[in-house]
């Protein structure tokens, strides 16, 4: 038996399980993926968040990102605002896969149990189902095993099955906006900065990469415009304000779809259980 278990091994679930390695718990993180993974985001850290990975003696975890100045926003009608950090503080660039893999690495070096291609069905209960007691897991082989700990954090991301399950969470009815995302090579005009571009039909993102690419994506929640198989390229090219720095550009991967964004929580858990990450909400 473990003294803790863990639902997801993105950021707040390595992390989490990194903490409480490095205090002598016994925790062990499973996750249905095996990492690196692929992982639609706008790979950008803010200072803040920076800041806390310092704390944590991780500063290591972001060695090769690219350093970011603040956010530039625009709107229609020709509206920009640079918003800068600004005191000497800055933010990073770095692809979600490579950083999620070395939060990962980092919390085994510090003793934490790492379980991968572990499915979490949901969570365990005590018999009158007032207590988390665990995690239900799906194994690699597919048996089915009960992972028992004195404490239960769902790291699962914005569709938790195990914060589904117990009803703590659920998708708003508005907004109900997908992203559409993929990295490009050949966008003109990046920047140190961040970039979010509001249109009345949806908004888009774009981030310098360390390697000279770009993440860029399409948040929407016209359910038409979602219909177009070249939405991402078309929307990009179609804008007035970035169409002409995409004219090159090349999409290097798949499009990754994922939505709806927003997620809402009820509680932070239930007695043996706390909500972290996304699980514990997504403000869209």
């Amino acid at each position: 038996m473990h003294d803790v278990v863990i639902a997801g091994a993105g950021p707040a679930g390595a992390v989490a399980a990194l903490v409480l390695a490095r205090a002598g718990v016994r925790v062990a993180v499973f996750d249905r993926a095996r990492f690196p993974r692929p992982k639609l985001c706008g790979d950008s850290i803010n200072p803040g968040a920076l800041a806390i990975l310092r704390r944590l003696g991780l500063s290591h975890v972001t060695e090769g990102g690219l350093l970011l100045d603040g956010m530039l926003v625009s709107g229609e009608g020709g509206v920009r605002v640079s918003g800068l950090y600004g005191g000497g503080r800055s933010g990073i660039a770095l692809r979600r896969d490579v950083l999620d893999a070395r939060l990962l690495e980092a919390a085994a070096a510090a003793g934490a149990i790492v379980e991968e291609n572990v499915l979490v069905q949901g969570p365990a209960l005590s018999a009158d189902r007032g207590t988390a007691i665990g995690l239900q897991t799906i194994l690699a082989d597919g048996s089915s095993v009960r992972q028992l700990a004195r404490i239960t954090i769902a790291a699962d991301g914005r569709q938790s099955r195990v914060a589904r399950a117990l009803r703590l969470s659920h998708t708003p009815r508005s907004p109900r906006r997908w992203a559409v995302g993929s990295v490009f090579s050949g966008v003109t005009g990046l920047s140190a900065l961040g970039e979010m571009h509001v249109r009345r039909r949806c908004y888009l993102g774009i981030a310098p990469l360390p390697d000279g690419t770009a993440n860029a994506c399409v948040v929407t929640a016209d359910t038409e415009l979602l219909k177009d198989p070249d939405l991402l390229l078309r929307t990009l090219r179609e804008d007035t304000e970035v169409g002409s720095r995409f004219l090159r550009a090349e999409m290097l991967e798949a499009p990754s779809i994922l939505g709806p964004l927003a997620v809402d929580a009820v509680a932070a858990g239930i007695p043996g259980l706390l909500l972290a990450g996304d699980a514990a909400g997504f403000i869209d």
